[in-house]
């Protein structure tokens, strides 16, 4: 018995530690910034966001990150009227990280950085991610080439979620510098 009242302090304890927080976050200003109806001005994040037309991108990896950022910017399709451009360019390289004593690569690294630019009206506001992935390298070539198409695609993802942090957190910024 003694242990079961134990496990309810402790349960109501954590759950006034929880209900302290929530409302100590509210207090404090804190707005999630892809939430709605937050902003006095009607407008938030996420619609500027889906105002941004994407550019083309060149290349295959291009083409992939576009579509990336399309899902992750117009989720309800390309803007009809847009406010927003964003122009992205891509460089690559990979580094042999494991070799054995014979000089076979065993393991690479592929380091791939995201330029972009947002236009505003006239104004450019730079952003810029970078993200690594490593692969393993194998003595088939078809092996090796699946493993470098994967990793490519994992840093693709991660910078496409990582640009759009940084838009949506530009455009909240701005926003609360206005109002």
């Amino acid at each position: 018995m003694r242990s079961f009242n134990a496990k309810m302090d402790r349960r109501a304890v954590t759950l006034l530690g929880l209900g302290g927080a929530v409302l100590a976050l509210s207090g404090c200003g804190f707005r999630p910034v892809y939430g709605t109806g937050g902003s006095d001005s009607g407008v938030d994040a996420m619609e500027d966001l889906e105002a941004t037309k994407i550019n083309l991108i060149e290349d295959r990896e291009g083409q992939v990150l576009h579509n990336l950022l399309l899902d992750r910017f117009n989720p309800k399709g390309r803007p009809t009227k847009s406010r927003y451009t964003l122009d992205v360019t891509l460089n690559f390289s990979t580094v042999d990280r494991g070799t054995l004593i014979d000089a076979t690569v065993t393991r690479a690294e592929l380091t791939v950085v995201a330029e972009a630019a947002l236009t505003i009206v006239e104004e450019t506001k730079l952003f810029k991610s970078r993200a690594v992935s490593t692969y393993s390298v194998s003595t088939s070539d078809y092996a090796a080439e699946v493993a470098k198409k994967n990793a490519l695609d994992r840093t693709l993802v991660v910078i496409a979620d990582d640009l759009r942090i940084q838009i949506a957190t530009f455009f909240e910024k701005q926003r609360l510098l206005k109002g």
